[in-house]
């Protein structure tokens, strides 16, 4: 039982570390769009970041981690 506990609280510090890792890249990515000013020309990023946090809500609604 307290296996079970113990993989179930690693998954969730898993989690929270990819939530993390998604929202410094987001900050940084906003950084580099506001330093150069390349707007228009990140879609790839976007698609790929909107993607992640869509993949990371489904998971907490599934699992309750946050």
């Amino acid at each position: 039982m307290c296996l079970i506990k113990q993989k179930l609280k690693t998954k969730h510090y898993q989690y929270l570390y990819l939530q993390q890792k998604l929202d410094t890249r987001v900050e940084r990515e906003n950084y580099y769009c506001e330093m150069y000013d390349c707007w228009d020309d990140t879609s790839a990023e976007d698609d790929r970041i909107s993607f992640y946090y869509k993949w990371l809500k489904r998971i907490n609604e599934k699992y309750n981690y946050a």
